[in-house]
């Protein structure tokens, strides 16, 4: 997706370090995972940069209807 791609290379971050700054700019609760200790710490350095209102509105509008997992108020 060249949204997050070009915002990448213009913050010097990863593809995954734009897409948990972008939940973390909406307000969401983030849970990266990895099992690998320098992917890990890639996870948590994504507070030295700040997305523009343009970087994130593009992509947003890449978001699609429907959900890959359950509804969280129908988890038990």
């Amino acid at each position: 997706m060249p949204e997050i791609a070009d915002a990448a290379e213009a913050h010097g971050k990863s593809p995954a370090q734009v897409v948990i700054r972008w939940h973390l700019q909406r307000g969401h609760i983030v849970f990266p995972k990895s099992n690998r200790r320098e992917r890990m710490a890639e996870n948590f350095d994504v507070l030295d940069f700040e997305l523009s209102e343009a970087e994130v509105q593009a992509i947003t509008d890449l978001e699609r209807e429907g959900r890959v997992g359950s509804h969280p108020d129908d988890v038990d």
